[in-house]
């Protein structure tokens, strides 16, 4: 398999730092991998133990999408590189377009585009956005992607490490006021905002360790060490391989969007951002519309006072809750559609509190979100009430409710639509197990990991679940 992604200065490093994480899934799905960029490759992905292959010594250029004869001249030469047909080439570019996807096609069996910005057409199969862009996001792409593309569109799919899946489990609860703060604008911080941020946090009366990362030692300017070295409370770390376990120790995040805006809500963390340009800025104006993070402005536009003015606001009034919307697993998610199981083990297992139901919610509404989070938490302290989450090859995939009926259990549940499962499944795996009363509660017995064959479901059970769901007995 093939990774199309550039990393530079005026580009940043998200591109290639979501796709090491889609990588690394890949690679446990026993595909081999391989990167593909412009200019010299992000050191970034030898360090990830991945060959990575560079197309020239020039700078990946900034204009979107690139010009017909450089985006042709790209192709050419990743096709090229490939060396013959591949099972899937991975293309994460602002640049590209459908004319480099047409270029490509014929050596990639399956060719996936891997985006943020619905603004030029693309000739791929599949195509991932991890964002929201407010209601109706799930139909950005709609005149924009032929009619055999599937789309798998939304915060489920975020690409994350997952190292951020692993701590959100045990992340302890946000602490208000903040005890740690954190403040990160990236690998690259061209606009000087992490020492804009720190002075504003200084001189507040915020009573917290202050963590401030930089994504290089170039991007420590002489007014940032000064403002580390006057303020006791600020600890300045270089170059970090990862942000996730000083952010699963924050109770407050100020930095740049992009992925950080979902490792954030992930680990639960509230968040003050910055975006880099107006076309970046959708994503985080949806999310502080909704009341979800606190946007602050664009790059070089926000100054010292505002920041001060927000954060003040922050300590008294309090911060804005992300929803438990985000569950890190969307990097599984994505590589198990790339690279199918074929013959998947799916399981039911006990829901606990750190289970995430809103990230297979069809709504892209924050108050759906915020009821079906607040009805999963009811459902926990319900006695006749039981939650099952649907395990396929390990990925949180589904959910099945429980609830007494008199001597029967009603049962509901969903899955992922990019699944590719019949309800009927759902129905199928919480008849064999057994639904009875254990010490006063509602409890299932599953009946142990299966190798199911999907296709061979039948249609019954999901005509009882859109019906409202089927039922059960209750054992003793």
């Amino acid at each position: 398999m093939l990774i199309r992604a550039d990393a530079g200065p005026r580009i940043g490093r998200g591109h290639v730092v979501r796709q090491i994480s889609l990588a690394r899934a890949l690679a446990g799905c026993s595909a081999e991998v391989r990167f593909i960029s412009a200019g010299r490759a992000d050191p970034l992905i030898a360090e990830a133990g991945f060959e990575s292959i560079a197309l020239s010594d020039e700078l990946p250029s900034f204009e979107r999408p690139w010009s017909l004869d450089r985006q042709l001249a790209d192709a050419d030469a990743t096709i090229a590189a490939a060396g013959g047909s591949v099972d899937a080439v991975i293309v994460d570019h602002y640049g590209l377009d459908r004319l480099w996807d047409s270029r490509v096609r014929p050596i990639a069996g399956q060719l996936v585009a891997v985006s943020d910005l619905a603004t030029t057409a693309r000739d791929v199969d599949r195509l991932v956005d991890h964002n929201w862009y407010g209601t109706g996001s799930a139909t950005r792409y709609d005149e924009l992607l032929p009619d055999h593309c599937r789309t798998h569109i939304g915060p489920r799919y975020a690409l994350l490490q997952r190292a951020y899946r692993d701590l959100r489990a045990h992340r302890p609860s946000v602490q208000w006021p903040p005890q740690r703060v954190l403040v990160s604008f990236g690998g690259t911080d061209p606009g000087g905002e992490t020492a804009r941020a720190v002075a504003a946090l200084s001189a507040t009366e915020v009573d917290a360790a202050i963590d401030v990362v930089v994504g290089n030692p170039g991007a420590v300017t002489g007014r940032l060490r000064e403002l580390v070295a006057a303020d006791t409370r600020v600890e300045l770390h270089v170059a970090v391989p990862t942000l996730a376990p000083l952010l699963a120790e924050a109770d407050l995040s100020v930095g740049a969007s992009g992925a950080a805006t979902w490792e954030r809500m992930c680990l639960r963390v509230p968040s003050v951002v910055t975006t880099t340009a107006p076309d970046q800025s959708g994503v985080t104006r949806a999310l502080d519309d909704a009341g979800l993070v606190v946007w602050a402005g664009l790059v070089g536009q926000v100054p010292h006072e505002r920041y001060i003015e927000t954060f003040a606001r922050l300590l008294e009034h309090g911060p804005p809750r992300p929803p438990d919307l985000v569950d890190g697993w969307g990097t599984d998610r994505v590589a198990a559609l790339i690279c199918p199981s074929g013959q998947p083990q799916v399981a039911l297992v006990a829901a606990d509190a750190r289970s995430a139901p809103a990230h297979l919610s069809d709504s892209d509404q924050p108050q759906d979100w915020r009821r079906d989070e607040a009805a999963f938490g009811s459902d926990l302290s319900d006695p006749d009430v039981h939650r099952l989450t649907l395990l396929v090859d390990g990925v949180p995939t589904g959910w099945i409710r429980g609830s007494i009926r008199g001597d029967a259990v009603r049962v509901t549940g969903g899955v992922d639509p990019a699944a590719g499962l019949d309800q009927g499944v759902l129905a199928a795996l919480s008849s064999s197990g057994r639904w009875r009363r254990s010490r006063g509660h509602l409890d299932f017995e599953p009946a142990g990991v299966h190798h199911l064959d999907f296709d061979s479901v039948g249609s019954s059970a999901g005509d009882l679940t859109r019906q409202g769901g089927w039922m059960v007995p209750l054992q003793t």
